[in-house]
């Protein structure tokens, strides 16, 4: 089996995986508990990207190189704080991720 028959095959069988979540889910009753939680997914998965984005910066020598990730998980919590929106994080954190990357240098 070559690579590129490894690669079709993982990406096939990941995308069949996902895609019978979602018709399942369609076609079962979600309990409420469930439907209250699934709100916090996205910023549940936005903060483990950002923490691992602060914690591979500054397992680098450069101090600098942290205040970027820093500075953006910051931006992107007083947005979600001021607006009371989860899609306030990316919408407000990546760009000021660019921005201040592309500022320090890193």
């Amino acid at each position: 089996m070559t690579a590129l028959m490894v690669i079709l095959v993982a990406g096939i069988g990941s995308y069949l995986f996902r895609v019978s979540m979602i018709g399942l889910v369609a076609r079962v009753a979600v309990p409420a508990s469930v439907e209250r939680a699934s709100a916090f997914v996205a910023p549940t998965a936005f903060a483990a990207l950002a923490a691992t984005g602060v914690v591979a910066a500054s397992l680098g020598s450069q101090p600098a190189a942290v205040a970027a990730p820093l500075g953006a998980v910051a931006g992107a919590m007083v947005a979600v704080w001021l607006t009371r929106r989860p899609y306030a994080a990316p919408l407000v954190g990546m760009p000021l991720l660019w921005l201040l990357t592309a500022l320090v240098g890193a």
